[in-house]
């Protein structure tokens, strides 16, 4: 556990000196939701129902995205060669990829719950004291993000590759989940590709609880997102090798 502990931090604290890291996911998610909720403001009987929904939408992309954070964190040049010194101690194999999903997951995670007290502030509707409920719904979504990025660079063996394949995927479950406008309202073909993102599912899930106060569907994403977590966490596990990290 100390080895453990001590790999984590150095991971954390590498996540936390990449500025590139933290203003995309915070001053470009902020920026984004400024820019689409005020071209979008139209749309809406109410001005800041726009905003409301890409805060909730840039939110959930941006967990999504913390699976990139992860690839990073993982075999991003700079950090790759001290991580070498590790794979030469007698560590282990776990620590040294999980130390890599704990850290990508408290970071974005960290940045992401910060976002949500910013925008609070702001005037967006974040279900007043339910936003408890969002805080704890997000928790296993950004760890299964995090996880899913390990095993890709487990898989792909390189951070550019995984990297390419996970944006790719990432935005095409965006664009089908409504992060940047909703498919509903676009025809029945569209509105049933929409719910095949979990993008969609989520954004669901989060809206029903700000505005509805159900409770309900925060099991339900707990569960599966645990589950999710923890198959991913275990396909690392089998695919990691520390020849290929080398």
């Amino acid at each position: 556990m100390y080895r453990f502990w001590q790999i984590f931090k150095m991971d954390l604290g590498n996540n936390f000196k990449n500025p590139i890291l933290i203003n995309y996911n915070t001053v470009f998610a902020i920026a984004m939701i400024l820019i689409m909720g005020y071209l979008s403001s139209g749309n809406y009987t109410n001005g800041i129902d726009s905003y409301n929904y890409y805060a909730v939408a840039f939110l959930i992309f941006g967990m999504l995205e913390g699976a990139m954070t992860a690839t990073n964190c993982f075999m991003e040049r700079d950090i790759k060669k001290p991580n070498l010194r590790i794979l030469y101690s007698p560590c282990g194999r776990f620590p040294v990829y999980f130390s890599k999903i704990a850290a990508s997951f408290v970071f974005d995670y960290v940045l992401h719950a910060a976002l949500c007290f910013v925008f609070v502030p702001m005037g967006i509707n974040l279900g007043g004291w339910n936003l408890g409920w969002l805080l704890l719904m997000m928790a296993p979504v950004e760890f299964a993000s995090a996880a899913l990025g390990v095993l890709f660079c487990c898989i792909f063996h390189c951070e550019e590759t995984a990297s390419s394949i996970l944006s790719l995927f990432v935005s095409i479950f965006a664009f089908l989940g409504g992060a940047f406008f909703s498919l509903d309202g676009m025809g029945a073909a569209l509105a049933f590709a929409s719910r095949l993102s979990p993008v969609k599912w989520l954004i669901d899930a989060f809206f029903a609880v700000i505005y509805d106060g159900n409770l309900s569907v925060v099991a339900p994403v707990l569960l599966i997102s645990t589950a999710v977590g923890a198959l991913l966490t275990f396909g690392c596990a089998k695919t990691f090798r520390t020849e290929d990290y080398l």
